[in-house]
């Protein structure tokens, strides 16, 4: 059974933009971005959206659904935001992850197939991500003896 990673999920931030605006970015990391999307929809609720709409909002008697499209429209863009900037952190992570499988250069320790973070051999798991290596026969260099003639 595969493993899904919660880890830069373009659903799942859409999805906690949805709740909150900035929150997908949040989620993230990208905090400036979250707090700029944020401030921004104050911004647009003070500057583009009558009192009577904040006030008919807060009682839930809200007859003009139009006159919140300023929040609507910056709530939805940092969406579409969140989304891509998770789709293309999760292609980055995969490419990243494809390219650096096994030994990664001379002196370095080999990389986990499934993260493609380097791991000690020795454990026989990934204390990255906790794959298990079952079957794996790790080879460690040879040293020269300074006793053995070459």
């Amino acid at each position: 059974m595969g493993r899904v990673s919660l880890r830069n999920n373009p659903l799942l931030a859409a999805l906690l933009g949805t709740v909150v605006t900035g929150l997908g970015h949040f989620y993230l990391r990208r905090w400036l971005r979250a707090l700029g999307w944020l401030g921004l929809t104050v911004v647009a609720s003070v500057l583009f959206v009558p009192e009577s709409t904040i006030s008919a909002l807060s009682s839930g008697t809200l007859t003009d659904p139009f006159s919140t499209l300023p929040i609507v429209l910056i709530s939805a863009a940092s969406i579409l935001d969140a989304y891509i900037i998770a789709k293309v952190r999760r292609q980055t992570d995969r490419s990243q992850a494809n390219n650096t499988v096994g030994p990664t250069g001379a002196g370095e320790s080999p990389a986990c197939p499934t993260c493609g973070k380097p791991i000690d051999p020795g454990l026989g798991f990934c204390h990255w991500c906790t794959t298990e290596f079952n079957g794996v026969e790790v080879t460690k260099p040879e040293r020269l003896d300074e006793n053995k003639p070459n």
